[in-house]
Parts: C-alpha cells; sequence; structure tokens
C-alpha cells in the first residue's frame, strides 16, 4: 500500500464515541435520539450471527441498517470493552487507501474484536482495501461486518474476495420488516399457524395498516402519530431514490415512469415495453435491474412448465407495500396515504405483493445462501385453468398458491388460495400465511 495521508485518530474517534464514554454515547447519537420520537422501535435481536471473519449485510437505504448497528454496538458493549468495538462510517472515507490505513490504525490502537465498516459501498474499489486487509490478517479471529446499500456492488465486488469472507452463509439481506414483525410491535405474536387463525380478528386490521406503512418503521410511526402518511414522509423517501440513481447517473423522470408502471402493472403479467413509454426496451430493462438492486421492487417469470414458445412475460413486486404508495406519489397521484384509501382492487394487489415479499423473506432464511436469487425457487404460470401466481419449489416439493384477497369463486385443482378470511382444505388468511407461511400451509392441508 502507498503511503498517502490518512483519517487523524481524531476523525476516527469522534465516530466510536464508546471509547471515551461507554456508558452516555447513546445520547449524542442521532439515530438513538430519533428512536426517542418514535412510539415502536424493532430490536431484531439475533438478525445475524455473531460470526468471526468478514460478513456482508446490504439492503436499502432508510429501513435502519446503521441504527441496527449501533444497538447492537450498545448490546455488545454490556459485555466487552469498549475499546473491543471499532465503527467506521465509509461515506466519511475518501479512498480504499484510508479505509485501510482507518483499520490498520484502529487496530494498532486497541485490537478490536468487533468492526463495522457502515455503507461499505460508497468507497471505490472496496474490496480491494479489504483484500488487502484480510490478507495481512487484520481481520483474523474478529468478528467483522461490512454494511451496503447496494445488492449488485455487494455481489460484484465481494466475488473478488475469493476465500476471504466469513465460511458458510457471509452475505445477508436487511429487509424491511415483516408483517410478523411489525405486528409484534403492535403487541400481537402468535406462536403457530393454529393459534395466529384463532387471532384473525385481531390480526386483519394490522394487516390493513401494513397494507399502508409496509416494513418501513419511521412509516409506521408516521401512520400511528398522523393517521395518514403525508407528502413529507414520501419526500423523504422519494430523495433516497433520486439520491441512489444520482450515483448511478439515471434519470429520475424514466425512474418515475418505470415505477408507476409497476404500480400499474401490479399483479399482471407485462413486459419491459409496457410498463413504461419513456425510453426504449434495451434503456428499460436496465432500469429496472437498477431499481431490483436499489430493493425497490422484483420480478417473476413464468414457470418452466409452461410451454415453449410463450411470450416470455414477467411480474413485478414491490418489495414492500410502502414502495407501493411511493410509486404513485412519484407519478403524482397522491400525496398521501392512509387506510381509507384501501378500495378491493387495491387491497388485492397488495396482498399478492405482500405473498411474494413474505415468500422471498422465508426462502432466502431457509436456503442460507449467500446468492440468493428469487427467481430460483418463485415462478409463475399459466394453463388451461388459468394464471397460478406462485409456483414455489421448496424442500423437493412444489407448491401453487394463488392470492384471492376477495372471495374464491372457482377452485383449481392442487392450488392453495390465500384468503382475506376463508379458511378450509385449500384455504387460508393472508394474514395467518404472512406469519407462519409454511406452517398456514401445512394447518390447511390437514383439514
Amino acid at each position: 500500500m502507498p503511503k498517502i495521508p490518512f483519517m487523524e485518530i481524531e476523525g476516527i474517534a469522534k465516530q466510536n464515541p464508546w471509547w471515551g464514554n461507554p456508558k452516555g454515547w447513546e445520547g449524542q447519537d442521532r439515530h438513538f435520539r430519533l428512536l426517542e420520537n418514535y412510539k415502536y422501535v424493532y430490536e431484531r435481536e439475533g438478525y445475524l450471527p455473531a460470526k468471526e471473519g468478514v460478513v456482508v449485510l446490504y439492503g436499502p437505504r432508510q429501513i435502519g441498517k446503521t441504527t441496527w448497528i449501533k444497538r447492537r454496538i450498545a448490546n455488545l458493549l454490556k459485555t466487552c470493552k469498549s475499546t473491543e468495538i471499532f465503527y467506521l462510517n465509509a461515506e466519511t472515507v475518501r479512498d480504499r487507501f484510508e479505509l485501510y490505513e482507518a483499520v490498520k490504525t484502529a487496530g494498532g490502537l486497541y485490537s478490536p474484536k468487533y468492526i463495522f465498516i457502515d455503507e461499505i459501498n460508497a468507497i471505490a474499489d472496496w474490496e480491494r482495501g479489504i483484500k488487502a486487509l484480510v490478507d495481512e490478517g487484520a481481520f483474523e479471529g474478529k468478528c467483522a461486518l461490512l454494511s451496503g446499500s447496494s445488492s449488485l456492488n455487494i455481489m460484484k465486488k465481494s466475488e473478488r474476495l475469493p476465500g476471504r469472507l466469513a465460511k458458510g452463509k457471509n452475505k445477508y439481506r436487511f429487509y424491511p420488516l415483516s408483517f410478523a414483525e411489525s405486528a409484534r410491535l403492535y403487541g400481537m405474536e402468535f406462536k403457530d399457524a393454529k393459534s395466529a387463525l384463532a387471532g384473525l380478528d385481531k390480526l386483519n386490521p394490522l394487516l390493513y395498516r401494513y397494507f399502508i406503512h409496509g416494513g418501513f418503521i419511521r412509516a409506521q410511526n408516521a401512520l400511528e402519530e398522523k393517521g395518514r402518511l403525508d407528502e413529507e414522509l414520501f419526500s423523504v423517501y422519494s430523495a433516497w431514490i433520486d439520491g441512489e440513481l444520482a450515483k448511478v447517473k439515471k434519470s429520475p423522470e424514466i425512474t418515475t415512469g418505470i415505477m408507476d408502471g409497476a404500480a400499474n402493472a401490479l399483479t399482471n403479467e407485462t413486459t419491459w415495453s409496457a410498463i413504461s413509454r419513456s425510453a426504449s426496451h434495451p434503456t428499460i430493462a436496465e432500469y429496472v435491474e437498477t431499481l431490483k438492486d436499489m430493493f425497490v421492487f422484483g420480478y417473476i417469470e413464468k414457470s418452466r412448465r409452461a410451454k415453449e414458445g410463450m411470450p416470455k412475460n414477467k411480474k413485478i413486486y414491490f418489495s414492500d407495500p410502502f414502495l407501493y404508495w411511493l410509486a404513485l406519489y412519484r407519478g403524482r397521484k397522491i400525496d398521501g396515504a392512509g387506510v381509507e384509501d384501501l378500495g378491493l382492487e387495491t387491497c388485492g394487489k397488495l396482498a399478492e405483493l405482500c405473498v411474494y415479499s413474505c415468500l422471498v423473506d422465508f426462502l432466502d432464511g431457509q436456503k442460507q445462501e449467500s446468492d440468493f436469487e428469487p427467481r430460483r425457487y418463485i415462478h409463475f404460470e399459466r394453463g388451461e385453468e388459468g394464471e397460478i401466481d406462485f409456483c414455489v419449489r421448496h424442500e423437493g416439493k412444489t407448491y401453487f398458491l394463488e392470492s384471492k384477497f376477495g372471495k374464491v369463486e372457482k377452485e383449481k385443482k392442487g392450488v392453495i388460495y390465500i384468503t382475506k378470511n376463508q379458511f378450509g382444505r385449500n384455504k387460508i388468511p393472508l394474514a395467518v400465511f404472512l406469519l407462519h407461511p409454511l406452517g398456514s400451509l401445512e394447518l390447511c392441508r390437514a383439514v
């Protein structure tokens, strides 16, 4: 490594106030101060295993990754020496050389056991700095966590670190709160699908609220405080979208058109050209992948069981209900959102969206794959009897699921219907499914 100026120790110490004040630093931390204004705060203890080596945590901005890291530090301080923990915000670091020097400086002073490098993707060629540190043994016997907001950046660059990340699963996605986590904040927790079914009258009102605020804790608190999500809240998250787009030199106007088209096409088959007329097919495909990389939405493709030669359409799903409303806000179709805005058609769309996001979250946890890709396991199918929303492969079985928030009129053989409140041999209420996906399917099959 060439010798260049590096972060002064004062700058490093400022980011690690517990070194000098292990019991009072939270009161000065802006992330903790923000939590003081919230009625609902989620701990997410145990979300990530404390394993030796380098682990990556990635997910969208504004969902609490940094707050989660700070809370984990606070918990570690209950049993660790304050100097055994080192935190570095990579957005304050100029380049990979300064990253290297900052970690080496902290290591030389205190030899910390726990190292947190936040927003690592803010540094160009960060993987080269990490590689040099690993090769020199800087992380040996330590737990090092790198957080990032770009899945493409994290996945692509971590591929250049073969054998240098922790053993086993070493990349974890930080999802917005699931419905189960959100319900827990409201005081609702059910140990299994059967008990959740008995509490359906309490769960469904929370489900409607979740259709609005989704898994974004700031939105959940805003809905509680004001009764609606307002323009002020949406503008914060819209600015996040624009900020991320600027980093990859993408147009906010084209993005808004694509998000608006995705909202219109939600739950329906579509093509890239159909969701927006504002750009060419290749450009839209490129923007879709960018938005997927930003965790705005994902998509699934037709099942491999479908006949050859059929159109290669896709179905797009926002990764969280709140982002559906954000798309409408950016398209200037709404200036706020509340439970009173939930019509039957909108509920149907958001119900199917929630099934998709629940399946992704569940399968990611089950598969324990560092490079988890939902499209390996989730497809849709269209046959003579119509469309099946989700064909899900798990543990040697294929589950055929259809989201029907309205009444199930005509049933298809072998399909399990995820409903508003119907329960039977092949029907399970959505709220129960979202709490216990696999357990609920087993419950309805046991009837």
